[in-house]
């Protein structure tokens, strides 16, 4: 890290510091210099662009952007600052998608809700937004939700026309003299949920695909700026139901270290504890998903039998099967009634049962593995230039954790390795998805036993050691938490004003965003059959997709 930081001295850097462990935090005093900046970072091996994060500073009319950089082999990462004018026509800033993939959409959605031009973007279209929002930056703190409320009743009609007009364009073929044609996956597809993918093709030949995102926009990022801290709860655990439990957590921790606020072993334990039982709720889902896309029904139904057992423990501990709310700044918000471990047991003991015939009958089957074996395949370094995670990355053989890179909660306690494949293609990534259940449920069970022996000896109150006081106001400050969700890292830059009761603002980077953005270079040139199976091959949840 030390060398790190003396190359980026040779820039016209204001300041750069040591922020964590992995992570250098520097700001430009130019942002004329990102573009070589991000280059020389490059040439060091941090080939990952995470996600942009602009705040809006109207009082000092300027936008700060972060750029929060990564090296996913030598685990060494930059968060990476500067400023720019908020007036719109000065409001533009070089666009690193040349170099970094992984910032074509992230740009296109800073574009969208912010107003920030990127000079050199390949195609800067707004992306999330329904077309009333366009060109009106709703991010920005002067944003009148209200006055937008109020033009769309008034100009309902124009939009509904637009919406038909376009939709009639869709049902014209391109060319009547050939058998090219626009093929509408969606926005309401069975397999998939309230996504469209605008297929251009050939007969059964693909040649581009175009995703239409933000079917379920609901502009968590900013609600969670009209709540208080614990509030936002609500909406932080909304960015998808089939793995809520390891957002709060991002986001309490990036709370917390502004707070200043060390929670207890026994909160830790539990947040590793509800986080995995989360993460195996959603891997059935996701499994369930990748056949149930396929046509194989029987395996969606076997998983989504042994994940009640897992809900029903979820139930007994929160009084929720899925929005359950259970952590909070500070900890987690209920204590353990120790019998509510039965529960879990019943779970663990179910998946015990059934594991070896799930994985012969199906993740086994000679059939779907010879069909998924040559499909979707992503290679390593796509993997790094389009800052893919979770198990999309692990399944090119990409050793990335942040459970083991950057251990949070009391994972720096827990026995557990990277789970990897080395094909990259569809096949491997719903092999690793299977063998990560296996390992969550390991890590439920060294959880489990852990807080047994602490309650047992005394060095746990389950019933008391759950929370620690959080302070209702924060100090000025500014924090980036990350965690391994089930469907890769969540990364979340927290902001907070003196004395505030709210989030200023709260950059939510969610894994299903840059992975769907590949859609179109893993499927061009393959077969409409393709599409469910590498789409379900990702791993996508719309909840996270749109925010």
């Amino acid at each position: 890290m030390e060398v790190l930081k003396a190359d980026l001295e040779q820039f016209d850097i204001e300041y750069v510091e040591h922020y964590k462990p992995i992570w250098l935090k520097a700001k430009l005093n130019d942002s004329d210099d990102l573009v070589s900046v991000a280059n020389a970072l490059k040439e060091k091996g941090l080939k990952t662009l995470s996600t942009v994060s602009p705040t809006d500073f109207p009082d000092e009319n300027r936008i700060e952007m972060n750029y929060f950089f990564e090296d996913l082999r030598s685990k060494r990462n930059v968060w990476l600052k500067c400023n720019i004018p908020r007036e719109v026509e000065a409001c533009r800033i070089a666009s690193l998608t040349e170099a970094f993939p992984a910032a074509n959409w992230h740009e296109r959605e800073a574009y969208s809700m912010f107003g920030v031009t990127f000079v050199g973007h390949p195609d800067l279209r707004p992306i999330i937004v329904s077309e009333d929002f366009v060109g009106k930056t709703p991010f920005r703190r002067d944003f009148d939700w209200d006055k937008h409320e109020q033009d769309v009743v008034q100009n309902i009609k124009t939009i509904v026309e637009g919406f038909k007009s376009e939709q009639a364009n869709n049902e014209i073929n391109l060319d009547t003299e050939s058998s090219e044609t626009v093929l509408n996956w969606g926005p309401t597809h069975p397999a998939s949920g309230p996504i469209r993918l605008r297929i251009h093709c050939d007969g059964e030949e693909i040649i581009s695909i175009d995703p239409d995102i933000g079917y379920v926009w609901r502009a968590l990022e900013h609600l969670v700026t009209k709540k208080d801290f614990v509030g936002a709860i609500v909406a932080v655990e909304r960015l998808c139901f089939m793995d809520n439990i390891n957002s709060m957590t991002g986001y309490c921790m990036a709370v917390e270290e502004i707070a200043g606020t060390e929670i207890t072993e026994f909160a830790k334990w539990m947040r590793v504890l509800l986080g995995e039982v989360a993460r195996v709720s959603s891997h059935f889902m996701g499994l369930g998903g990748f056949f149930n896309n396929l046509g194989l029904h029987t395996l969606g139904l076997w998983n989504m039998d042994v994940r009640e057992y897992f809900l029903d423990f979820l139930e007994s501990y929160s009084g929720a099967r899925i929005a359950t709310a259970a952590i909070e700044p500070g900890g987690v918000r209920y204590g353990l009634d120790m019998a509510m471990l039965d529960e879990l047991q019943k779970a663990l003991d179910k998946f015990d049962a059934t594991v070896e015939d799930t994985y012969m009958i199906f993740v086994n089957n000679p059939t779907m593995k010879m069909r998924a074996k040559e499909v979707g395949i992503l290679t390593d370094e796509e993997v790094e230039a389009y800052g893919l995670c979770g198990i999309v990355a692990r399944a090119s053989g990409v050793r990335t954790d942040i459970r083991i890179d950057e251990p949070y909660a009391a994972y720096d306690q827990v026995e557990m390795e990277y789970v990897t494949k080395e094909g990259g293609a569809a096949v491997d990534r719903f092999t690793v998805i299977f063998e990560e259940l296996k390992q969550s449920i390991d890590i439920i069970k060294q959880a489990k036993k852990r807080i047994e022996e602490g309650v047992a000896s005394g060095e746990f109150n389950p019933t008391k050691d759950h929370m620690v006081k959080v302070p209702k106001k924060l100090p000025k400050g500014e924090a980036l938490s990350r965690v391994e969700w089930a469907r890769g890292e969540v990364l979340m830059h927290f902001v907070t004003e003196e004395k505030a009761k709210s989030p200023y603002r709260l950059k939510m980077k969610a894994p299903s965003f840059n992975h769907t953005m590949m859609l179109n270079h893993l499927l061009a040139g393959e077969t409409l059959s393709d599409v469910p199976l590498v789409f379900g091959s990702l791993y996508v949840c719309q909840g996270d997709l749109d925010r």
